[in-house]
């Protein structure tokens, strides 16, 4: 019984540390916010500067968790270069970018390739957005409500095909 204790006791000191080896390290690439949530309208915390080392302790959709100088919080995952592979069951889309060669890599969890080769309309989806469609008429009197004026748009030219 003693025994079993001693080892559970072992393990539980041992768990945090197993976590900080499994997390990845990242370098900011450029000057950004650091925020206390993934959304871009949550609490700002402060500022990362470039070439700051940070450890990604979580990863949600674009953003990342990072630890770093001591502080905690969600960054944009285009602001990290990333030193470590990507975990599992993340996909991985590398661009080239500009003449310089470089590398940008992102990963988003979700979606992966057989998921956008298969992907299918789902009318029922389709339908519940139609409804929540507005016709000219009730567009022109919520502008008028709030003191929005219309304006025309012309469509932009056709470019060159590359």
């Amino acid at each position: 019984m003693r025994s079993a204790r001693i080892v559970l006791v072992c393990l539980a000191l041992l768990l945090p540390l197993s976590a900080v080896h499994a997390s990845e390290r990242g370098i900011i690439l450029r000057a950004g916010d650091l925020y206390a949530e993934p959304f871009i309208d949550a609490n700002k915390l402060g500022a990362v500067a470039p070439n700051q080392p940070v450890t990604i302790v979580e990863r949600r959709g674009g953003w990342l968790a990072i630890e770093t100088g001591g502080r905690r919080g969600w960054v944009r995952m285009l602001i990290v270069r990333l030193e470590a592979a990507p975990q599992p069951g993340g996909s991985t889309a590398a661009l080239r970018t500009g003449s310089t060669g470089t590398t940008v890599a992102t990963g988003v969890k979700g979606l992966d390739d057989a998921d956008i080769r298969n992907a299918g309309i789902d009318r029922a989806q389709l339908a519940k957005l139609d409804m929540l469609g507005a016709d000219d008429n009730e567009a022109r009197k919520q502008a008028a409500r709030t003191n929005l004026k219309e304006a025309a748009v012309p469509y932009l030219k056709p470019g060159k095909a590359k």
